[in-house]
This record gives C-alpha cells, structure tokens and sequence, in this order.
C-alpha cells in the first residue's frame, strides 16, 4: 500500500521552522533540563574558544620575553579549562541520552494511545505494517531531533558565533575568506540535500510496503505452506527488497557525498589558511601568534559545520516524520463523540434500527445496507442470517459503534448510541469473533481481559458455563499457562471457549456470537453450543450464523439479502414462507447429506 502522505513531505528549510511549534511540545516537560544544558553548552564552547587568544598571547608577547613563570601560569589555565570542558561533556552526554529515551517513550506513549481512541474506519484505510513503522521509525527519528540534533545545531551556532567572533577580531582578510568557502560548500550541501530528499522519500515508501508486505505474509504462514507457495512468497520478497535496495543505495551515496564534500572544503580551509596567512606574515599584516590562533581557532568553526553536512539528513527524516506522527495523533475521528452524553439506561438490552444505510469507503459502489428497519428485543435470541456480503457483519459492527451510519439511527434501550458516552454503551456488549482473538499471554489474563476486576469465583463461574473449567484445571500450571501467540498452543475449540468465558465474565446485556462455531471440529461445535444454549439465558444474544442447524431454536431469524431485511420469523415459519431462508436450507441440507455420503 502506498502511503499517499509522502507526496506531501518535500521539507523546505522555512517548513522546518514552522514545524518547530510541534516539536516543542513533546520537549516542553523538559523544558529547564534542556535550558540548563543550553547554559552548561554556553560555558563550555568559551572554555574552548579562549585557549587559542591565550597561546596567541603568549607567542605574540610571552615568549619574546622569555618569562617562562607567566608560560607555566598560563598552561596551567588552559589545561584547567580542558579538564572543566571535559567534565561538562560528560554531563552532557548523560543529559542529551536522558533526553533523548524519556522524549521517544514520551511520544510513543502519546501516538500509541491516539491509535487506540482510533475506529476500525481509521485502520481499514492503513496496513498494519505502515502504522509499526511510524510507531518504530518515526518515533526514533523526531526523539533525535528532540535530543541530539537540537543540541548539535546548537552547540554549531555556539562554536560558529564565538569562533567567527574570534576570527574577525583576529584577521578580517582571513575570514572574509573562509566565509566565501563555507557560502561555497553550502551550495554543494544544498545540491545534495535536493537528491536526499528525494531517495529519502521513495526509501521510507518503499519500507511501508515491505514492511507490511512481510507482516501480512507472516500473519498468514499457514496459507503460504498450505497452498505449496513458499518459493512464490521468496520472489516477491526478493522483488519487493531489490526496489527497496536499489533506492536504499542512491540514498547511501547521497549520504556519503555529503562527506565527500565536507572533507574537501575541511583541506580548502586549512589551505587558504596557512597559503594566506603565509602572506599577511611575510607583509607583517599579521603576527604568527595570530596565525596559530587561526588555526586553532578555524577547528572550531569548520567542525560544526562539517558535521552538520551529515547530520542534515536525519533532521530531514525527523521533520518529515514530525507531521507522520502529528497525522495519527491529529487525525479526525470518524465516529463522532457526543461531549455531554445521555445518561444511559443499562438495565435491559434492546437493539433498534431505523432506516440505517451504509456503505464502506472501499466499496463505495456498492451497498452494505439499504434502508434496514429491525428490533431485536430485550432477553431474546436473535439470529442474522444471508449469503456472504449481505450486510450480517455490517450488522454488528453498526451495534458494537465501529462504524456510523450515514443515514439512519442505531438505538440501544430506545436512545440513539451516537448521544452515549461510547465506553459505557460498550461495556453493555460483548462478542465472540468466528477466530478467537487471544493475546500471548495466561489463561487468566485473557480472561481478565474483558473485566480486569473479576473476582475467582466470577472467573470460575464464567469458564464453567462456556465449558472450559474442567480442560484449564487439567493443565499443569492450570490458569496461569501461557497460550502462546493468538492462543496457538490451544485447539481451535479450546481457544473458541476460552474466547466464550471472557465475553461472559463481562457480564453483558448484550451477547454477539459471529460465527462462534464456523471453524472448529464437530465434537467441539457440540460442546460449544450446549454451553452457547446455557449462556443464551436472560440475555439479548444475537448470533451471525453459518450452519443454519444450530439455529433452529433462536426466538428469531432475521435473513438478509443484499444489504436488506428480506425476512423474518422462526425457524418453522419462514420455512413455510417457501422464501430465501427455505432456499439456504434446503441448500445446505442438500450439501451436508453429500458430504456424508462421501
């Protein structure tokens, strides 16, 4: 997938400026740490700038004079002023790391939970792999720039002020002439910086795409070796690294000319130095002490600005990745959140949809529901029935609020779910998925999962009733087994079970069971439905099915088709309506007899 917000990142020296407001706000918590290191970098760029004037003086006047007592003194001083600057350093090291890992935890944390607050809408548009990069990459990029690359430059303007400052004082002709080097090399570096800009560009797109790519293929490793296609996935893995590659290397030599270039003017410099001064010695325009200090004192000025060269492309990569990450955190919500939210009614679950109409941003051509107009009572059991694409899974995800209408109203207990507060409203629900989502982690954290509070004996109770107390009491470490990876280390009808007991220790009004039973063997589907019957109880279950057996006995069946409300009824009655219903029936009854007589 390409990430269409690259087109925009062509950063401009004057766009960096104008992006500096939201850098400092991920830098103003440590606003007197960094401006008592600005301080601590002050006095240490004097402590070095000072010791060429003082060995200029004593060239110029103390050692014409022999006086080797004033030459110890002031050895003495300069080698105190190393030392000091050497501790300082130290210091400052320390700091800027401090700085530089409490920033990135702290813009971490703050995109992390903006991702969070995002609906389904937000990440059906991205591949996961673009959102990692951006948590990963970008993040560490805009915590340098935050840290490190803000105290570099201005530890470079420090040296550069007082050494041309020096300078100047020093020899103006000089100068004047290494200024017209530095305007020279800065012409080069922009040069370079235009073609950085745009490998960096292409780099960081085609990184997104290989980086989701390989999620995406890892995610399904089962398919890729199920379908033989393992050399398929190796050659588009290789094509897909080669384009990366190909770039990756234009921007490595890009990088490298910057050092190139740097080390060029670094011998011009010291040339023009010693050629000139040379000849303002011999016309006694200068005096050596001032040459030496010169070239001393040029170290400085040159240093920061080499440096810098280098160091401009990952400030290009931060800036860029400043609005990457301020795109995720500023990105407006779909869904709207009402501010002062109805108190809501949670003693009873009943569902409501007036005339709702949707249709999916990738397939704006097509319908996913037309006018539905339906009630699922209080306490009742409802099943959602149709071919595939239907709208039964639009279905849901309009009651669990992933998605709003765009026309039409969802109510929960007769209020509109948009005029609630949307956690409270979900606390009322709970799904089973048709794959049990599981996390890496114990039995008793997953189930902790849906209610972090739950006591041992709501625990119990809840994995009693979804049949799967006696399987976890059977295992070594019994509720505190690790599961493994999406609970691989479980059976399908295990995890599909364990998946039940979580939905149930929330306790809900609402219970949505999508397919629970689709992708497990018979014997589990057996137990699963005898603990789905017993948990059905006293509360509004809706059940998105695929084997139409295992609904007979719901106290409504909804059938949809092409987006609409087609039918409704029991199992009986719609069977004698001779209508879509009787035709899937009949259908898979059909289909089920053969497979038997295979």
């Amino acid at each position: 997938m390409k990430d269409k917000d690259h087109n925009k990142y062509d950063i401009s020296y004057r766009q960096m400026i104008t992006r500096m407001p939201k850098l400092y706000r991920f830098m103003s918590k440590y606003k007197w740490l960094i401006l008592g290191l600005a301080f601590f970098d002050v006095i240490s760029n004097l402590l070095i700038t000072l010791p060429p004037l003082i060995i200029q003086y004593c060239v110029d006047e103390v050692i014409p004079l022999k006086d080797f007592s004033s030459m110890n003194i002031f050895f003495f001083i300069i080698t105190m002023m190393y030392l000091v600057y050497s501790g300082l350093f130290l210091g400052h090291i320390y700091i800027r790391w401090y700085l530089q890992y409490n920033i990135r935890k702290d813009i971490r944390e703050k995109l992390f939970n903006a991702l969070l607050l995002k609906s389904p809408v937000f990440y059906a548009k991205r591949v996961s792999g673009e959102i990692t990069s951006r948590m990963n990459n970008d993040v560490g990029s805009v915590s340098y720039l935050a840290s490190d690359a803000f105290f570099d430059f201005f530890n470079a303007f420090l040296k550069v002020a007082f050494s041309l400052t020096m300078l100047v004082y020093l020899s103006w002709k000089i100068t004047l002439a290494i200024v017209i080097l530095i305007l020279l090399q800065y012409f080069f570096v922009t040069i370079i910086m235009n073609f950085f800009k745009k490998y960096r560009k292409r780099t960081s797109e085609k990184w997104g795409r290989l980086l989701g790519y390989l999620q995406e293929v890892l995610s399904n490793i089962k398919i890729v070796m199920a379908f033989g296609n393992e050399n398929y996935e190796a050659s588009r893995h290789l094509r897909k690294s080669r384009e990366y590659i190909k770039d990756s290397i234009k921007l490595g030599i890009t990088n490298r000319m910057f050092e190139v270039v740097g080390t060029l003017f670094w011998h011009a410099f010291y040339v023009t130095i010693i050629v000139y001064g040379l000849n303002l010695l011999i016309k006694d325009e200068i005096t050596l002490g001032i040459l030496l200090a010169f070239i001393m004192l040029v170290r400085n000025l040159f240093e920061p600005i080499f440096e810098l060269s280098g160091t401009m492309i990952f400030v290009i990569s931060a800036f860029v990745s400043i609005d990457r990450i301020y795109e995720y955190i500023d990105y407006p919500d779909e869904l709207v959140i009402e501010e002062n939210p109805d108190k809501i009614d949670s003693s009873k679950g009943q569902i409501e949809f007036e005339g709702v109409e949707f249709k999916y941003e990738k397939e704006k051509d097509k319908v996913a529901l037309n006018g539905v107009d339906l009630t699922i009572e209080d306490s009742r059991s409802v099943a959602l029935v149709g071919p595939s694409g239907a709208g039964k899974s639009t279905v849901i995800n309009m009651i669990l609020r992933f998605y709003d209408p765009q026309k039409g109203t969802v109510k929960f207990n007769g209020t509109d779910i948009k005029k609630l507060n949307i956690d409270e409203y979900r606390n009322n629900i709970s799904i089973v998925f048709q794959d049990a989502l599981l996390f890496n982690d114990t039995i008793l954290n997953n189930l902790k999962y849906a209610d972090l509070n739950a006591t041992k004996e709501q625990i119990e109770k809840a994995c009693k009733d979804a049949n799967i107390y006696e399987f976890i009491n059977e295992l070594p470490l019994k509720f505190d087994t690790v599961i493994g990876e999406r609970g691989l280390k479980l059976s399908g009808g295990q995890r599909q079970r364990l998946s039940i007991a979580r939905a149930l220790l929330k306790n809900p009004k609402v219970l949505i069971l999508d397919e629970a039973t689709a992708s497990i063997d018979s014997i589990s589907e057996n137990i699963i439905q005898h603990a789905i019957e017993k948990i059905m109880k006293d509360r509004t279950t809706i059940i998105i099915a695929h084997r139409l057996t295992t609904i007979v006995n719901v106290d409504k069946i909804i059938v949809f088709e092409n987006g609409k409300v087609v039918e409704t009824g029991t199992h009986l009655a719609l069977l004698e309506k001779h209508g879509v219903y009787h035709k899937l029936w009949t259908t898979q009854m059909k289909d089920d007899e053969n497979r038997g007589l295979n």
